[in-house]
């Protein structure tokens, strides 16, 4: 692995991060160890030596590979990055600290975080119902009659969902966006086509491997859909900074008639006929004990419970 065999000095962009993925059958004595220190800007010269002669007595010695970055994090620091096997690495340390004792040795380096293209987010960028307080809400899927996602329209955040829109829209629109690779990752947040050419961001639930289709969830607008993954696209990363507007809900004190396991859809008509286009208030009562989702109570405006 040749990747960073440069002298002394290097951008510090060729990580070599395939090589850090080494087998783990093989033994730890020859795993590649990636080991970076901050050194600051005083005493890179002498670390380096006259003409790189530390550096190489360095690499000599400890069998290590050694560069200094010239790529600072700060100023006043530049990083000494050094690989090797375990071994290699603690005799490349012991040899710098004996040489400089006052410097801290603690490595800084983590492995590459997963491309960002591909966000699988914590719970907090949902904008989920506050506990016991009543917001107004807007029903904007319903799944049947008993759940339900909604979004707060008041909150702060709500309008900027327009403007998301428009700029996924005019991003996925255009051909050459990269698509979501397979298999699918569960969690994953995509781009999916919606209605009338309209492109949303979704979440992945389920990936079907026989088909190769996922079932998502829009992550704004609410509802679930079954679709081929080749359909999905990657997200950009700045597509996902605005929390995700669609809350999905439970509508407590409703059960489907005696008898029956679920709601008819006349019960989901009547949902949709007794909520469209108008605004809620919304109050999470509880939590449900299977799905962990908000049991809610609505009342529309004018004081009556729906």
């Amino acid at each position: 692995s040749d990747v960073n065999s440069m002298d002394s000095v290097d951008s510090g962009c060729t990580m070599g991060a395939g090589e850090s993925q080494s087998n783990h059958a093989a033994s730890l004595s020859s795993e590649l160890i990636i080991w970076e220190i901050e050194v600051p800007k005083h005493l890179v010269g002498r670390l380096i030596g006259k003409q790189g002669r530390y550096v190489s007595f360095l690499k000599q010695n400890s069998g290590a590979k050694i560069y200094i970055s010239t790529l600072p994090y700060t100023q006043e620091f530049q990083i000494c990055h050094i690989d090797g096997t375990q071994q290699q690495v603690d005799k490349a340390l012991s040899l710098i600290g004996k040489k400089f004792k006052d410097l801290d040795l603690t490595n800084l380096y983590a492995p590459p975080p997963p491309p960002l293209t591909l966000p699988s987010l914590p719970m907090t960028s949902w904008l989920l119902l506050p506990s016991g307080v009543t917001v107004e809400v807007i029903v904007v899927n319903i799944v049947s009659a008993g759940h339900v996602f909604v979004q707060q329209h008041t909150h702060p955040t709500y309008h900027a969902l327009r403007s998301l829109d428009q700029q996924m829209f005019l991003c996925y629109s255009q051909p050459g966006t990269p698509s979501l690779p397979s298999p699918a990752e569960v969690g994953v947040i995509c781009a999916a086509p919606a209605v009338e050419g309209a492109w949303w961001r979704a979440q992945v639930i389920t990936f079907y491997k026989e088909t190769n289709e996922v079932e998502i969830r829009y992550v704004d607008y609410g509802g679930y859909d079954r679709v081929k993954i080749d359909s999905l696209r990657q997200i950009r990363s700045d597509f996902v900074t605005l929390p995700f507007q669609g809350a999905e809900v439970l509508l407590d004190n409703i059960a489907p008639l005696p008898g029956e396991d679920r709601f008819s859809p006349e019960a989901t008509s009547a949902l949709e006929e007794l909520t469209r286009g108008v605004a809620l208030l919304a109050q999470v009562s509880n939590y449900d004990n299977n799905t962990g989702l908000p049991l809610v109570h609505l009342w529309n405006m004018v004081g009556d419970e729906v």
